[in-house]
This record gives C-alpha cells, structure tokens and sequence, in this order.
C-alpha cells in the first residue's frame, strides 16, 4: 500500500544508459518500446518514450502518469511533478497519484504545494484504506511543517557538510561508507558498469586520492558486492550480495570473510534463519563489539517486522569460530514504523543507533534519525535535522572511529558538482570551521618597469581536485589588492588587465596562521601585437546570472545571448572566423557557409571537458566551445548538426541528461545570429 522508492543500490541497479538519435515513431510505437523498456529496468528512456507518445496522444492519460512513474523511481522530482499533475486527481484509476504527485513535491522541497497536495488529495481520497492513508499523510503533513520551520530558522550551522571530491564521486552511484580511520575510507560504487565493487581511498595533506577497487577480496560475477562492515577486531567483514539484472525483485544476502593470517577466507553465507527465504532482501550489516558478544545489526523485509523494510539484531559469542548467530530479533516498534527502516549504525561510545526512514516525520524521503538505547529498548527517537537532512533522500551514516565528524550519502543537488537527484554520492561532515581573520593580499607591477598598474581584474578560486571554483572577482582601481579567505583550502589568484599576459599564483592555507597574511606581488608583461585578446571574468552581467559550485561554474542560460550583446573572441587577423576549442583541446576555425545550427548545452565560468557531467554528452555529438570576450564565459555546445530538425531531437537529450537550460542556435556564414528554439 505504502508509496515507496528504494535508494537505487537498496536492491539492485536500474539502468540509466542513453539511446542514439531516435527515428521518428507514431505513438503506438513510443508506447510498445516504453513498455519494453520499462520491463528491462531503463525507467530513463521508459519516461521519454512514454511523454512522446502522451504528447501525440494526450487523451491517453496512461501515458503520462507511466512517464510520471519514471521519473518518480529515478527520482527526478520535478519532472515526476510536472507528469503527474496531469493525472493527480485520478486516484481510482491510478491508485495513491494524488499521494506520490505530493510527494514529488515534497521532495523537491517545495514544502507550501506539498501541503496543500496532501491535505487536498486526502480530503478527496474514498480508498477502503483511508485510515490507514489519512495516518501516512499527516506525518508527511507535519514533514512539510518542519520543512517550512527549519527554513525560517536564521542560527548559524553548528555542522559544515561538503560533498567529496571526483576522487570518490562519479556520475554512479557511491554508497555505504566505511571509514577504518579518519583518513582511510572504504564504500560501495557502480563506477564500473553496471556492477557495484568496494572501493578504498585515503586522504594526504588534506585531500582525498583518487579511489581504487579493495584489493585481495573474492570475486562475484554478475553480483553486486556492496554494503560492508569491518568487525572492530578486524578479523571479520560482513557484506551484502545482491544479484544482479532483477529489477526490483532482486535477492540480496549477508555473506561474511574471514581474515586468515594476511588473506580473506572465501565467503560464507550466514545461516538460512538470518538469509530466510521469505525475505527478498536481507542487507547493510553493521557489527558492534559489546559484553564478550558480536552484536549485527542490520535491514531486512523478512515477516514479523512492523512494515516493509525494518532494522533487525543478532548475536554470537566473540570467541566463537563458528558463525553461529542467534535467530534475529526485530529492534522493535520505537525504531520499526509501517514505511522502511535501512541503513543501521550503532555508535558504541554513546550507545545510540543511527538508521533512515521514511516511515516517520521526515523533511523528504529517507531522514537519518538517532535513538539511544541498544538491541530493542530505546529512547524516542530524533531527527537530525539540518543540514545532515534534506527534501532529498539521506541514508548510511557512520561516525569516523575519533567521532569527529562522519559520512552519510544523499542525492540531494550541491552546487555545480551535482546537478542531478538521480544518483547518490557520499558526503563528509564535521564541526563547522570558525572563521578567522585570513588574507590573501599584495601588489600587482608592470613587468616591464616593476611600477604599479591600476585597472586590474584580481579572481580568487579555490582549487577542488582539477577544477576552480570562484570565489570572488574584483576590478581594483589601484594595484594593491586583498580577499579575506579561510584556512584549509586550496586556492588561486589570477590577474588579468587588457594588453597583459594574464598570471596564476598558486597556494594553500592548510597550516595558516591567523597573525599571518598571505602575500604575493603579480607581475604582468605586456602583449605583443597580434597576440589574442584575454577575457576577463565578469562579476554580474545582463544575459547571465553566476552560480557558483566547487567544480565547474554554471551560468544560467535561460535569457539567451545573441551576438551583438556578446562578443566572441575573435581571431585578430580574420574577423570574419570564431576561434573555438573543439573537444576542449585542440583550436579550428568555423569556415563560411550557408546557415547551420548549434545546440547550446551550457555557459560556464570554468571549463573542464573531462568533467564527470559530460559524460553522456560527449556520446551524443562533437563538443565545441566558444570563449566570450569580457565575461570570463565559455559556451559548450554540441556542433555539427545538418538541420534544426535534428538540433532539436539532440537538445531534447542533452536536456535528458540535466542540462535543462539547453537550446538550439542559428549561425550564418561563421556568425552567431542567436537562439531560435
């Protein structure tokens, strides 16, 4: 009965590959090929071809509440809203629509529509089960309450949540952190296919290293390896095996390794009355050690528990060679609900139990709550609130072994680094860092006659892995420049003035001094004739508005530039040709000819086409950028194309694959004449 969406690495992996250029197809044909794909789990291209063939066919309301279906179990809410409204009042043909449709809303987190969706749809709900509905709806009710207080709070942050580098995030699925130091993590990805591995990273002067596979463990074919957890004595790891291709009715089970001298023993599945055959899933084991007995703590679906998914605990004496666990227990009512509890961590130096619901108040999906006590006596339970939880889904947090701070994964969007709700990615969290009186600051000289030159533009970023963040930007109109910056980062400062060569200054503020300035003194040499005009950025302009991420810098596009407004630079010795980047590397010029047409995909501040986001895009068709003069902006675009017909079925696409601002451009003999769709 219960509206659910399971973390997509919950059970098994849906596919999210991307379709070639589509033939044109009437709707009976969108149809026929959504059903089908809908069957083989690619719910992405399923909700395509459902909404193509809704939109030839609109009176077929089956259509888009499918598509609308989609989108909800890939979690990409505000299309899900947008092809459920539609539909959202046909609760006898479509049961609970009206239900998921506020849900959707609820977890874009637009908490006012959501309440009024829930309270609007269970007025009108006459389902034999109202009872039953009417008590899931007022604790979403009072979810959407929190939401709007939390909101209206103005306290400082006491946490600071970051999300990790592409080191360890990918456009896959990261889950199910292991930190066994503060500075050595294990976790779960699909990075590699369609198969989930562990992966382990550690971090060096602050920074963590690109994640490799865990080596020495046995290899599973064709099953997903996933979901671990290290015994405190290390002689131990329980895990999770899910197979793999089964939809969502995929078996998961706990198996255990045991440590012989340096290597791990072959698995050992634990015994039928912990794997029972009733249960589709048994899974994300946790393993404490207490009072001379090894306590696991884990998430199953078996009978006898208080909904769907609960939290289960069984035990075994620490000095057993035999993996001879007790019958497991359910951890009882004050953690179980009528939803889904998953994702258990017990903090043995408090005693209290970390899991996820989606059974309680919540602000979205899956909150992470904590309870005190230990196998099934509890104290009530708490939210962790902000900013641990979101509208979006949080689950799988775990304390590092100082308990300084921890891990947890989300889906939630977090700048220009993560711009989809599709996929979860794991996110660090600790103290938050007090402000210090921290600045960079120097003089920027002619290089020539080593005097001062005013009319400078001074960027700071902050370096993240191999991309920029900016972080401020200022025209200085002496030479003498300062930004106030924070301790622990890693930064740039860049100088750039018409006619000069621009110039970088590198540095880091990890072992900063709050009596110390940083200082630097630019030198710039002036252009020879000829040579490229820099663009510099631009803090605020008319046609773009900057939204500033730890990685690639987006630029809204949804007010279009045209070519008067926005110069491109501009090979000095020819005005007639655009100097662009093709693939992000090498330089071509665009030749004379008759019209063709562009699709715009994104502009951005900084631009790295190795950057996780063009992943799919690059698949689709030859990348071009163009740099615009005095902006500090790079368009990306996908070029090539033989007619506005096909820019249009490559846009639709590129918009499939987040960049939702994207639009088809006009060129003329080289020339940008502007957006036309």
């Amino acid at each position: 009965m219960m509206t659910r969406i399971f973390p997509l690495f919950l059970l098994t992996l849906f596919a999210l590959s991307p379709l070639s250029a589509q033939e044109e197809l009437n709707w009976k044909k969108h149809k026929k090929l959504a059903d089908k794909l809908f069957e083989a789990n690619q719910y992405v291209d399923a909700a395509t071809h459902f909404e193509e063939a809704w939109q030839q066919q609109p009176k077929e309301e089956e259509l888009i509440y499918k598509a609308g279906e989609c989108y909800y179990l890939i979690k990409e809410f505000k299309k899900a809203i947008h092809a459920l409204q539609h539909v959202k009042d046909e609760n006898k043909r479509f049961p609970l629509v009206g239900l998921k449709y506020a849900r959707a809303l609820k977890q874009d987190g637009q908490y006012e529509a959501a309440k009024d969706a829930f309270i609007y749809f269970i007025n009108a709900y006459q389902g034999s089960d109202k009872g039953v509905v009417s008590n899931i709806v007022a604790k979403e009710v009072k979810g959407c309450d929190l939401g709007i207080d939390l909101a209206k709070r103005t306290q400082a942050a006491t946490i600071q949540v970051r999300h990790l580098t592409e080191n360890i995030n990918s456009p896959a699925i990261e889950f199910a952190p292991i930190p066994y130091s503060d500075d050595l993590l294990y976790y779960s990805s699909t990075m590699k296919g369609n198969q989930s591995y562990l992966f382990r990273s550690q971090r060096k002067s602050g920074e963590w290293k690109k994640a490799v596979v865990a080596e020495g463990l046995p290899d599973f074919p064709n099953k997903h390896f996933a979901n671990g957890s290290f015994a405190p004595d290390a002689k131990r790891f329980y895990f999770t095996l899910c197979d793999n291709g089964e939809g969502l009715n995929s078996k998961c089970e706990i198996y255990a390794l045991k440590r012989e001298k340096s290597k791990w023993s072959a698995p050992i599945r634990l015994r039928d009355y912990i794997n029972i055959e009733n249960a589709t899933t048994t899974t994300q084991p946790w393993v404490v050690h207490q009072n001379g007995q090894e306590i696991l703590y884990f998430a199953s679906d078996r009978e006898g528990g208080y909904g769907e998914m609960d939290i289960w605990y069984t035990t075994r004496a620490i000095n057993s060679d035999d993996m001879d666990f007790t019958y497991p227990i359910n951890a009882g009512e004050v953690i179980n609900t009528i939803g889904d509890e998953i994702t258990p961590f017990y903090d043995l130096k408090t005693n209290t139990l970390y899991f996820s619901s989606n059974g309680k108040v919540t602000l979205g999906g899956w909150d992470v709550f904590q309870a005190k006590g230990a196998f099934d006596e509890w104290e009530p339970t708490q939210n962790l609130g902000t900013p641990i939880n979101t509208s979006a889904d949080e689950f799988y947090y775990v304390l590092k072994p100082s308990g300084k701070g921890g891990f947890f994964v989300s889906n939630r969007l977090y700048g220009a680094e993560k711009i989809s709700t599709q996929h979860e990615d794991i996110f660090e969290f600790g103290a938050q860092i007090k402000a210090r009186s921290l600045n960079a600051l120097g003089q920027v000289m002619d290089g020539e006659t080593m005097l001062p030159i005013s009319d400078v533009r001074i960027s700071l970023y902050e370096l993240v892995g191999t991309n920029a963040k900016l972080l401020s930007s200022k025209k200085i109109a002496q030479s003498n420049y300062r930004f106030q910056i924070l301790p622990n980062k890693k930064l740039r400062l860049v100088a750039e003035k018409v006619g000069y060569l621009k110039n970088t200054y590198d540095f880091d503020s990890f072992n900063s001094d709050s009596t110390v300035d940083y200082t630097h003194i630019f030198s710039l040499n002036k252009r020879t004739t000829g040579a490229i005009l820099e663009s510099t950025p631009s803090e605020q302009t008319a046609d773009y508005t900057a939204s500033v991420g730890n990685k690639e810098d987006i630029i809204s596009t949804s007010k279009p530039t045209s070519s008067n407004s926005s110069p491109v630079r501009r090979n000095t010795r020819s005005t007639a040709s655009v100097s662009v980047s093709v693939g992000g590397n090498s330089k071509s010029t665009v030749s004379k000819k008759a019209a063709t047409y562009k699709v715009q995909v994104v502009a951005v501040n900084v631009h790295d086409i190795n950057h996780p986001r063009y992943r799919y895009v690059k698949s689709i068709g030859k990348i071009e950028t163009e740099e615009i003069a005095n902006r500090g902006v790079t368009r990306v675009l996908i070029t090539d194309l033989e007619d506005i017909q096909a820019a249009e079925k490559i846009k639709k696409q590129v918009v499939k694959y987040g960049f939702v601002d994207a639009f088809v451009v006009k060129y003329e003999n080289g020339r940008r004449i502007g957006r036309v769709r």
